[in-house]
């Protein structure tokens, strides 16, 4: 079967999407490739094909700390989980990972994509799950052809068959690793390098290396 492996933009992404928000930062799975390590988290299933994001870096460690604070995010590989200041994500060492899980390409079935008018449209789909007690979805941002994408994954229902890539057409690349919404003040959603400004949603933006590999546009 193999898994479905996306490159993401830096070690920040990567942190970013394990921590920020969560009640519980995703585990890092660290594997050696070639003479590099690749740190990978799993988060999400369609089709039975496990999706992971990663990125490769010279030397790895025992946690991702991440801290957002103002405008200024930090992300470092450590060896200790010591400053409470950080959320840190548990990177475990993998000596061989099964058959299964191996790295595929050239996948016949996609997301079908669906566009929405704008950035606040998306919002209302990616904060959605906030109702609920739960995270809200990430945004996972790269270039299509000359423009830039940013959209979630979101379920129609309980099956992952029914999975839809919601997206936003942009005017110019991001640049900030958050969203920003309010349900009485849709004029005001935008992308904010903040996440503590009162009476407002935030959702978070991960930046890919190259186009999402699952999701065909038609």
């Amino acid at each position: 079967m193999g898994a479905c492996f996306v490159e993401l933009e830096s070690l920040t992404d990567l942190a970013r999407l394990s921590c920020a928000f969560e009640r519980a930062p995703f585990p890092i799975f660290m594997s050696k490739e070639g003479s590099k390590f690749r740190l990978a988290v799993q988060t999400d299933l369609f089709m039975g094909i496990p999706i992971f994001y990663h990125i490769e870096v010279e030397k790895g460690g025992e946690f991702l700390a991440y801290k957002s604070s103002g405008e200024t995010e930090d992300a470092q590989l450590v060896e200790a989980a010591l400053n409470p200041s950080y959320m840190y994500a548990p990177i475990v060492h993998v000596l061989k990972l099964p058959r299964v899980l191996e790295r595929r390409s050239g996948f016949k079935v996609r997301f079908l994509a669906a566009q929405v008018s704008d950035l606040a449209n998306l919002m209302k789909i990616a904060s959605y799950k906030m109702l609920y007690e739960e995270p809200p979805l990430p945004l996972y941002t790269f270039k299509n052809g000359t423009s830039w994408i940013t959209g979630c994954f979101a379920r129609l229902d309980d099956f992952e068959e029914a999975s839809l890539f919601f997206y936003a057409r942009l005017d110019k690349e991001p640049n900030s690793g958050f969203v920003r919404y309010s349900a009485s003040r849709l004029s005001d959603t935008g992308f904010s390098k903040r996440i503590d400004e009162h009476g407002s949603i935030y959702v978070k933006v991960v930046k890919l290396k190259e186009k999402h590999p699952l999701v065909e546009f038609k």
